[in-house]
């Protein structure tokens, strides 16, 4: 039997402080690095809620570094790939076991765990930096488009990701808003015409070609450094371009984000724009030096902005997540009371997208593999009672929700393993209707986290499909929008099937079939005297989830609660000690194993000489 630990959700509860003072050493060189090469990125960092600027430092610094090795102009192109290549890999490495010996992948893997970002999007971009190499040019705007959106989109959708993390209901998908591409553009160009002469020490030029065939201008001419009127007319457009771009992208999302975001956006509109009125004033300087906005002029732009955000995020968010230190390494920190109405919609209704293809599981931390097992011996369907949180959150002197954050992290876990063993069916009791006799704090706590949850999106990544079992009676609202978009949005996913039991009830829903049979007589269409067990189960309200054939408890106690009393008829039973936040998919694939070595005959007789019935 694997001895229980305790996961990464506590992993800093109990960091030496060697290690503590690495990872604080690796974020202050992370913050270092974006402050001197990139400071317009860093003073708008700065704008970020200051529990979230750590990650924001690591997630531009780990961009940075892949685009220095491909950019070096140190080696061949060949040895400069193999450079980057073999960091990306390190990165994946460090990134599957949650640590790492280079100081700024150290800082990401620490922000990847503690966050929750989306190592897809992250580990794409570092793909698209890498096919840069041997690239020669872009023919034309939607080349240029494509490669800055594969290079550029995925770290502020993991800045927005932190925001709904600490409790603001921002759009996680933010590609999906209108506008938010031509900021995304705007950004880029400027950052391409402000750093034109590195791109030109390194003898490349990625100005679409047909716009330079418009002003008779060739690389040539720009790798020269020759400051013709040719040149002059295409740095104008380009930065008029930028700048349109820009101010189109706020008029498009200023009602769509919530106060705080939209600071940041303003923010980085008026900085942006600061920098294309620095490269028109540079004249022939932007081809032979790096421009920056003179400091004056920033803090002029930056210094009401960072009072206005000081305000917003103490008023907005969650008490304690506005400025509070990160309290663990590890676990993503879900916000506590993320139920305002979606910016896009006004109803809470999340706008939901889901990865086509599906990326293949997330690896476990520590490297595991799944135990080798014949489908046919598989469980086709296996159901959890996950309990213990509130209990394991109180034994750490933490509030109760807090065991409710760490349950949800466990999950995702446990939810990335089911997907490695080839799971068909997994059910997990995540509210009954004998939890409304809990505290109304925690209830609401409960439900703010289940919907974070559910828009935080990871699962959407793979190839899960959710089905929501229960009852909307009492539900809020939000949640119950949330469950019913996640349901819809992946209807079309054919691999693991997981069932949400929200307001569930096993009697209540033996009752509802009953009911259902007793409306079905007296309207004549059902003879009472033939009621069989198939046309009982057809009655049920959730009649499509096939039975229970493993069915697990954590956290020591000894019984099923009211939990699927019909599907589960016959389900084989495993009872664990540990509580819920302590489990990962290791557990998971132990109570498979141990299903795999009984004998299920439902009744029937041995082949050896039976003693009883069972």
């Amino acid at each position: 039997m694997r001895r229980s630990t305790t996961r990464s959700v506590t992993r800093s509860l109990s960091r030496s402080g060697r290690e503590r003072s690495a990872l604080d050493a690796a974020y202050d060189e992370c913050r270092h690095l974006v402050r001197t090469t990139r400071p317009t990125e860093h003073a708008l960092m700065q704008l970020m809620p200051p529990v979230a600027r750590p990650a924001c430092w690591a997630l531009y610094a780990a961009f940075s570094r892949a685009d220095d090795l491909i950019d070096s102009t140190e080696g061949t192109p060949e040895e400069r790939s193999r450079r980057l290549q073999e960091w990306r890999v390190a990165l994946e490495s460090d990134l599957a076991s949650g640590t790492s010996e280079d100081p700024i992948r150290l800082a990401l893997t620490d922000s990847v765990w503690h966050w929750g970002l989306d190592l897809g999007d992250l580990l794409a971009a570092m793909d698209a930096v890498q096919r840069d190499d041997g690239r020669t040019g872009v023919a034309n705007w939607q080349e240029w488009r494509e490669r800055a959106h594969s290079q550029n989109i995925s770290w502020p959708e993991q800045l927005m990701r932190m925001l709904v993390r600490v409790g603001l209901p921002v759009p996680v998908r933010l590609r999906d808003l209108p506008g938010f591409t031509r900021f995304v553009d705007g950004l880029f160009l400027t950052d391409m015409l402000r750093d034109l002469r590195e791109d030109l020490d390194a003898g490349q030029v990625w100005f679409p070609a047909d716009v330079m065939d418009r002003f008779r201008v060739t690389p040539a001419d720009l790798i020269a450094r020759e400051w013709t009127p040719e040149v002059r007319e295409l740095i104008a457009h380009l930065t008029g371009q930028a700048r349109e771009w820009l101010e189109g992208s706020r008029r498009a999302l200023r009602n769509t984000l919530p106060l705080g975001p939209s600071i940041v956006l303003d923010s980085a509109v008026e900085l942006f724009g600061a920098e294309l009125d620095a490269i028109v004033r540079a004249g022939s300087a932007v081809l032979h030096r790096p421009v920056r906005v003179p400091r004056h002029i920033e803090w002029r732009l930056l210094g009401p902005a960072r009072a206005r955000a000081a305000v917003v995020w103490r008023l907005t968010l969650p008490p304690g997540r506005a400025d509070a230190p990160a309290r663990t390494a590890a676990a993503p920190a879900t916000p506590g009371d993320a139920t305002a109405p979606d910016p896009l919609t006004g109803t809470g209704l999340p706008t939901t997208r889901i990865a086509e293809p599906p990326l293949p599981p997330r690896p476990h931390r520590d490297g595991a593999r799944p135990p080798a097992i014949a489908e046919a011996h598989l469980p086709q369907h296996v159901a959890i009672v996950m309990d213990g949180n509130g209990r394991w959150a109180t034994g750490l002197g933490l509030p109760r929700d807090e065991g409710h954050r760490a349950g949800a992290v466990a999950l995702r876990d446990v939810v990335q393993g089911a997907l490695e063993i080839g799971l068909a069916h997994l059910t997990v009791y995540a509210f009954s209707t004998e939890n409304w006799k809990r505290s109304p704090d925690e209830v609401s706590k409960l439900f703010a986290i289940m919907r974070s949850e559910l828009l935080d999106g990871e699962l959407l990544d793979h190839d899960v499909r959710l089905r929501w079992v229960g009852s909307p009676d009492g539900l809020p609202d939000d949640v119950v929008e949330v469950l019913r978009a996640q349901e819809h949005a992946t209807r079309h996913r054919t691999g693991l099937t997981l069932n949400v039991c929200v307001n569930y009830g096993g009697r209540a829903e033996l009752a509802q079939a009953g009911a259902a049979l007793a409306r079905a007589a007296l309207a004549g269409e059902v003879d009472p005297a033939r009621v069989s067990e198939q046309l009982f189960a057809a009655h049920l309200p959730h009649h499509a989830l096939p039975d229970v054939d493993l069915l697990w408890r954590t956290s020591g106690e000894i019984r099923t609660s009211n939990f699927l009393p019909w599907h589960a008829h016959y389900a084989e039973l495993h009872f664990t000690d540990q509580p819920w936040p302590e489990v990962d998919r290791l557990d998971l694939w132990e109570a498979v194993v141990a299903y795999t070595q009984r004998k299920r005959r439902k009744g029937a007789a041995s082949a050896a000489p039976a003693k009883g019935a069972e």
